[in-house]
Order: C-alpha cells, then sequence, then structure tokens
C-alpha cells in the first residue's frame, strides 16, 4: 500500500504520481474531475461524496484481494489510518510519502495558482482546516506506518527535499535543518 500525503497544495501529485508506482491506484481528485466532465472547477459535492466511495471501495478491493496500491490523500481524517490496519492484517507492507510547505501561506497560495490554471481549489477556511488536520496526524503516520518519508516541497521548481524517514515507528533520519513546520508537528 503506497500512500502520498499531505496537506492541499503541497504537490503530492506532481512530486509523486500515484499512477508511477507500477500498481493499481486512484485519484479522487483526477476521478471528481472525470465525473464532472473533465473540469476540476466547481464539482458539486454530490459528485464528492460518490467519489469518497468509489475511493473506499477500491480500497477495500485492493485488500480483499491482496492487489498492490497507490493512493493520494491529505489525511486529514484517521480514515487512512484504518484502512491501512484493514491493509496490514492482510499482509500489506505500508509506505508513506508526506509533503509539505514552509508554511500554510504557501500552501494557500499553491491552491490559488492551481485554481487560476483549471485545478481545484476549495474556501481558505476549508485549506486551513485541512492543513492543520494532516499536520496533526502526521505524527500517528510516523508511529503506525512501516515506511515513511517526509518531504519538505516549499522550493520552488526544484525537488522535494528529504527532511525525515521513519520505519515501523522510529525515527531512523531527521535533516540538521528541519523545517519548523515538521518540529511543530512532532512537539507534544
Amino acid at each position: 500500500m503506497f500512500i502520498v500525503a499531505g496537506p492541499a497544495g503541497s504537490g503530492k501529485s506532481t512530486a509523486f504520481p500515484v499512477a508511477e508506482f507500477g500498481s493499481r491506484y486512484f485519484n479522487a481528485d483526477d476521478r471528481a474531475a472525470q465525473l464532472n466532465g473533465g473540469s476540476y472547477v466547481g464539482i458539486p459535492p454530490e459528485v464528492r461524496s460518490a467519489v469518497n466511495l468509489e475511493f473506499e471501495e477500491f480500497i477495500r478491493e485492493c485488500i480483499a484481494q491482496r492487489d498492490s496500491f497507490a493512493i493520494e490523500t491529505t489525511l486529514r481524517t484517521t480514515i487512512t489510518f484504518d484502512q491501512a490496519q484493514a491493509a496490514k492484517a492482510r499482509g500489506f507492507w505500508i509506505e508513506m510519502r508526506y509533503l509539505a510547505l514552509r508554511d500554510f501561506a504557501m500552501h494557500l497560495e499553491r491552491v490559488k495558482i492551481r485554481a487560476d490554471a483549471g485545478g481545484h481549489s476549495a474556501p481558505e477556511s476549508q485549506l486551513r482546516k485541512i492543513y492543520e488536520s494532516s499536520l496533526a496526524n502526521l505524527r500517528q503516520a510516523i508511529e503506525e506506518m512501516d515506511d515513511l518519508w517526509i518531504y519538505d516541497n516549499s522550493e520552488i521548481g526544484g525537488p522535494p527535499r528529504l527532511v525525515a524517514q521513519a520505519e515501523r515507528g522510529k525515527i531512523l533520519f531527521m535533516s540538521d535543518d528541519t523545517p519548523a513546520w515538521l518540529s511543530e508537528a512532532l512537539t507534544d
């Protein structure tokens, strides 16, 4: 089970496209746009709800069939952890790549740029909740993922910078210049 996670605007789809993991995959934003006539703009709530049900069924099916799969999530809720536990119970190894940016303002700016280019967006208040929830769930990800790589993706035009790595609850690597967002996420 491959998971690409991070707040909205962190660059998940660009840095680690789920289609490139060599397994079955599901990208909820792409599926919602497909059902919305190919447009990421103005996706109705009923389409999002239908896609969420498809997404959950896709994961259940992959786990039941023991098929490797890749997904993308903001990690704003704990459902990914429940799904990972179900996958572990069926013998899956869980790998996560988590990306975030210097601060919320940078996430917001990248979402606005994406929206201006015809991509998906959300109100600032919702984006802030997603950002805060995602970072709050990062500690649980460290504890529960078999392998977790954490990246800072703040450099425009550059590749994501690996800032930490954990395996089965143990931090194996932490960069000397740990970004403030990561330090704050790991502080009680």
